[in-house]
Formats: structure tokens, sequence, C-alpha cells
């Protein structure tokens, strides 16, 4: 945990303010439906990053000052795919067969994306499944990549481009990391994450 304070304190957008309290973390999953991972929850009572003024970032108000603000973030990665449904030809295998008018096809892709696990936010579009072991995702729209394995390896940029196949597996966000592995196949095939999808796009 120290070594992620450390990370915080050295970013440039962000300054951190006070912890919160496990009444205030507590209040914030419930507000956004998300389940904060136990190492980030550990960092937030001790220290919670905010955005630098008039750096432009984006990192969420877990005291829900601005709660449409943390609701908005939380929302991204799932508006993002449903954008790139409605105007890129994003489809989903499992899903089902793709209905013809664009209003159904919304419809249902918005219906099995709402079954997906929410991810917690961590700042910008760079988000964290439930558990510890989730790779650090960052997703826009479709193209997801992993800045970091772990919540863990952040300060040190263990990332998916670092790591050797043989290490695997390290932990797995359904539906996200096999979209992750996907998203590879077409940016960077010979990267050994790509090899993880089975079946989807």
């Amino acid at each position: 945990m120290a070594e992620l304070l450390d990370w915080l304190r050295e970013l440039p957008d962000c300054v951190l303010g006070p912890g919160l309290s496990a009444a205030e973390l507590d209040r914030a999953e419930g507000a956004v439906g998300v389940t904060i991972p136990p190492l980030w929850r550990a960092v937030l009572a001790r220290a919670c990053p905010v955005a630098r003024a008039g750096s432009g970032a984006h990192y969420p108000d877990w005291r829900l000052i601005d709660e449409p603000a943390v609701r908005a973030l939380v929302d991204a990665p799932v508006r993002g795919l449903l954008f790139d449904v409605e105007h890129n030809d994003f489809w989903w295998h499992a899903w089902g067969a793709a209905p013809e008018p664009m209003a159904e096809r919304l419809s249902l892709a918005r219906r099995r994306l709402a079954e997906v696990p929410r991810l917690t936010p961590l700042r910008h579009h760079w988000y964290v499944g439930p558990e510890d072991d989730s790779p650090v995702f960052s997703i826009v729209q479709a193209d997801l990549y992993v800045p970091a394995l772990s919540l863990a390896d952040l300060p040190t940029g263990r990332s998916q481009r670092a790591v050797p196949t043989r290490q695997w597996p390290i932990g797995s966000v359904p539906f996200w990391s096999e979209l992750h592995a996907y998203a590879q196949l077409g940016h960077h095939p010979e990267l050994g994450f790509a090899q993880l999808g089975r079946g989807g796009l």
C-alpha cells in the first residue's frame, strides 16, 4: 500500500486529500454499484486522490459531492461499448445473433452489458475489477489494454507488454478480460494476452 500512495503522490494531475472512513466507502460503493477491491479501499482510507485544479484530469469523487460525475465514470465503459455497437459495428457473439433493427440491437446489448461486472474507476479511463488480483484495464470503447497486471503493479509499471506468457494466469474479470484479449488480437497479436480470447467478437 505504501508504494501505491507514493505512486499517487508522484502523479502530476492529482493531489491527495484526506482518507475516507469505512462508512464513506460503503456508501460510495452502494450508491454507484461497485465493489472497490480491498487494496484500493485501504489506499483510499489513507488518502483520496482528487484532480489537480486546471489539469483536466478525471478522478472519482468517492465522497459523492458530485455523485453524477462518479456515476458517469462508472458507466463510461458500458456507454463506450454501446457507442461502438451503434456506430462501429461492434458485437459480442456470446450475446447471440445481432438483431437487424439498431434499436433492438442496442436494447439487447444494453441488457447483456447490465450482467457484466461493474468496474471501479481509478483515474481517467483506468478501471479495476472487485478483486486485488484484477488487471488494471484502460478502456476506451472497445479498445482495451492493461497498463498494470494488478493494483500492486501500478507503481512498477509491470504491464501486459512486460510479462512473458509463462507467468500467467493472472486475475481475470468476467467479460472484460476476454474483451481485452480480443482487443489485443487486433493490435498486438504477438502478445500472450491476445491468445487468451476463446470466442466473442
